[in-house]
């Protein structure tokens, strides 16, 4: 393209936004998508004869495959769409619960810094914006088109990073009101900053103290892209306070490139003769238990969620895996284990089907790769015969290897195999142990932040156990449930039978399973 024909081409493609005409580059083709009498012969022969400028303008740069387009911006900014790819199975699968939720917020990742020393907000600013250029999935929005959901990537724009000043009484509300603010998933990128400066009183602000917010839909981020993200975000910090480039290697993919990799993965014969085998080998007649609840689902009603929160001592996690590791089996095996056996003896199901969230980080190409790779794992155990707990605990370990060998397979891919009678839909268990390290923000000249979430109104499914270890030993359990169909009794009840329940187990593996009416007292 010529510097002749850019201002040419530019106002070329104000034009066609303002008659929302869609350009797409395919290769060499410059195809069109326009409303009714939208071109006129004028305007198709200016088209015709600013193609190469076109083209070479809209074709995508190299960061992210996929073709490039140009279509009317929401924020009436007319930004620019770079590239258009493919949603991952996951994400199609957010994005329709975002449409159906009361709670969006639900699905999105907040995370809240503590920033204690001199701050330069300008470089932090800076950063920020830096951030969503590096990951694309920071600037992209959804889009429904005749062939499904897909994803286009805006061109960059300068992050907001509005600075709050909140009275320190009222700080964790201000912050939480700011990230249940729902995304337009379809018109804006799910992604957005706030700096808040707690005050008290008449002193004012302290200076060397901040609150850095983040949010993100979930359909754009997991648990394992924070620490990366917080990394990034320090790189680019320490270049904007010194002057100089950030030190960091380009990305060896992009989101897009695993979109891409899962649908061709999912295509594979090997992939479908694995799900198979699967479902071939649960026993005759699986269908989902029904967790004993205090109300029946209310149809139609969006639940808010409730949350309570348990602590495994030290002495009893150390136990778990002093045993995890005398019978071969993973720690995560034997607490799932004693969970399964408490919701069979609640409810006298023959198989207990819980959902896992797996990483889904085999390929080193996305180690540092900000998106959404994790998946909701079925792991199912069939309860009937067993003999002990050593037997129902090496049964459970079989099943988490096999579910681990399928972490690729998008939960609904999953689901859909098992047939209707999980597909209409099962009770929804979570039960997770989330081993990894607490992410930490290590901005120069400043305490290193841990990112703490921010805990948003809603509720995954009906029940979600989720462990994860303590600095100083023991286990955090984090319960969400379903508030309209669970009272808070109800899980400090089944919480404490599971911790009473766990230490029988423990103390004597090799005996016949006991019920957990019966689990003794701590």
């Amino acid at each position: 393209m010529t510097t002749t024909d850019s201002p040419q081409v530019d106002d070329l493609l104000d034009e066609l936004r303002r008659r929302e005409v869609r350009l797409t580059v395919r290769g060499e083709q410059l195809d069109y998508d326009a409303p009714a009498d939208a071109l006129d012969a004028d305007l198709l022969a200016t088209m015709r004869r600013l193609k190469p400028a076109l083209l070479a303008r809209l074709r995508p740069s190299g960061d992210v495959a996929g073709t490039t387009e140009v279509v009317p911006d929401g924020d009436g900014g007319g930004r620019r769409v770079l590239v258009t790819a493919p949603a991952s199975v996951g994400q199609a699968r957010q994005f329709q619960i975002a449409q159906e939720t009361d709670f969006p917020q639900v699905l999105t990742v907040a995370l809240r810094l503590e920033l204690r020393g001199p701050l330069d907000r300008a470089a932090l600013r800076r950063s920020v914006t830096d951030l969503a250029v590096r990951h694309a999935v920071l600037r992209t929005r959804f889009a429904v088109r005749d062939d499904g959901l897909c994803q286009q990537v805006l061109e960059p724009r300068p992050v907001p990073l509005p600075v709050r000043t909140v009275p320190t009484d009222q700080l964790d509300r201000a912050i939480r009101e700011w990230a249940s603010i729902p995304f337009a998933l379809d018109r804006e990128p799910a992604f957005r900053a706030a700096l808040f400066q707690p005050t008290d009183g008449p002193a004012g602000p302290d200076p060397d103290r901040h609150e850095l917010a983040l949010a993100i839909h979930h359909a754009f981020v997991d648990g394992w892209s924070v620490q990366p993200l917080l990394d990034d975000l320090a790189e680019f910090y320490q270049a904007a306070v010194t002057g100089r480039p950030a030190d960091l290697p380009p990305l060896p993919a992009e989101y897009a490139d695993f979109c891409r990799w899962e649908a061709e993965y999912l295509a594979r014969p090997e992939t479908q003769r694995m799900l198979r085998e699967w479902f071939d080998g649960l026993p005759a007649g699986t269908v989902p238990f029904r967790l004993p609840t205090d109300r029946p689902a209310a149809p139609g009603v969006t639940d808010p969620g409730g949350v309570l929160r348990h602590t495994i001592p030290a002495e009893l996690a150390e136990a778990v895996a002093t045993y995890a590791m005398s019978r071969g089996v993973t720690p995560y095996a034997v607490y799932a284990a004693a969970f399964v056996w408490l919701m069979h003896d609640m409810t006298g199901a023959p198989v207990i089907n819980l959902i896992a969230s797996v990483a889904n980080r085999t390929d080193a190409r996305f180690d540092r790769v900000v998106g959404v790779f994790a998946q909701a794992a079925l792991v199912i155990v069939p309860v009937a015969g067993v003999a002990s707990f050593d037997d129902l605990a090496r049964r459970t370990s079989g099943v988490v290897w096999q579910m681990l060998a399928r972490q690729a397979v998008p939960s609904v891919v999953q689901v859909a195999a098992l047939g209707p009678a999980f597909t209409h839909p099962p009770t929804r268990v979570y039960f997770d142990l989330l081993d990894l390290p607490d992410p930490v923000l290590r901005l120069p000249g400043l305490e290193p932040a841990l990112a703490r979430d921010v805990v948003l109104a809603g509720s995954r499914g009906e029940l979600t156990w989720s462990l994860r270890p303590l600095p100083e030993g023991g286990m955090w359990v984090h319960v969400e449930y379903a508030a309209t169909r669970l009272d808070a009794d109800t899980l400090v009840d089944w919480l404490d039978r599971y911790h009473r329940l766990l230490l029988q187990l423990l103390a004597a593996p090799d005996v016949p399973l006991p019920s957990t009416d019966d689990a003794g007292t701590t």
